[in-house]
């Protein structure tokens, strides 16, 4: 197990095995992408999302979701390892994890502004007040004492989730590596290096995030709202987010062998050609 992480080396290492396992995914990119597209169709019409159709295009994209990554992970470990069954309750594990910490960070965050804005004492709050007076009390406040109060508390939810996120980051190569569904038992094969792979998260996850959600933004407005742009919108998002998700991929089977308490794990990738 390595004492530290080499940050530039594991982001690039990364990459390059992203680049390699895309061709053996695409099969499932794209029935991930035409669930994604059907599920934006779904949203955007008259029914909402709170339709059972959308409901269940919502499961389709998660199946979809799956069988692409565990597609990615095997191309990436170089054998056919893991299960889809163990790997769909590995991610579930994670997400209800990440739901339950969200809505107390969510929770507290939302009353927040409320108890600043009466100790500030800029304003009476009840239940005739009006919204408008509410946001302008809370911007006027904003550059004060208690707007700094709030942004740290921000600032500190933000940091928990990505504090979990890393800690959590290698439970899908991990699953898929060993055959068994791995959730909270890889929490500490990370313990000590949240730092070094947070910087190289920076690479592999925030980057191609934040291009992603950028370029989806930039063709909402020029796709519009027929049926034909909705669909399209949910497919060319999903592809837009593949980098993001085959980086985020690669970066977990990377530090693998290096943070496992085994080399059995080492991932057996054929050179580039």
């Amino acid at each position: 197990m390595a004492d530290k992480l080499p940050v530039v080396g594991i982001a690039v290492d990364s990459w390059l095995l992203a680049l390699r396992s895309f061709m053996p995914g695409l099969p499932w990119l794209a029935a991930l992408m035409v669930a994604a597209g059907f599920y934006r169709l779904a949203l955007g019409s008259a029914a909402g999302g709170g339709s059972l159709v959308a409901f269940a295009l919502l499961a389709a994209v998660f199946l979809a979701g799956v069988a692409y990554s565990l597609q990615v992970y095997r191309a990436m470990l170089g054998r056919p390892a893991g299960k889809f069954i163990q790997l769909a309750h590995a991610n579930l594990a994670a997400y209800m994890a990440f739901i339950f910490i969200g809505v107390f960070i969510g929770f507290f965050l939302a009353i927040l502004p409320g108890i600043l804005l009466e100790a500030s004492g800029r304003t009476d709050l009840g239940v005739d007040t009006s919204p408008a007076i509410v946001q302008a009390a809370f911007m006027d406040m904003l550059p004060t004492a208690y707007g700094a109060v709030f942004l740290v508390a921000c600032a500190a939810g933000l940091w928990a989730l990505c504090f979990l996120a890393l800690r959590l980051l290698l439970i899908g190569a991990a699953t898929v590596s060993r055959g068994e569904t791995m959730v909270f038992r890889t929490w500490p094969w990370t313990k000590g290096h949240s730092l070094r792979l947070g910087l190289a998260a920076m690479a592999t996850h925030v980057a191609p995030f934040a291009i992603a959600v950028t370029a989806n933004a930039a063709l909402d407005p020029v796709l519009g709202a027929s049926y034909a742009g909705l669909f399209a919108g949910g497919a060319l998002g999903m592809l837009l987010l593949t980098p993001f998700i085959l980086a985020g991929h690669a970066l977990a089977v990377t530090v693998l062998p290096r943070l496992a308490p085994d080399e059995n794990d080492a991932p057996a990738i054929a050179p580039a050609p």
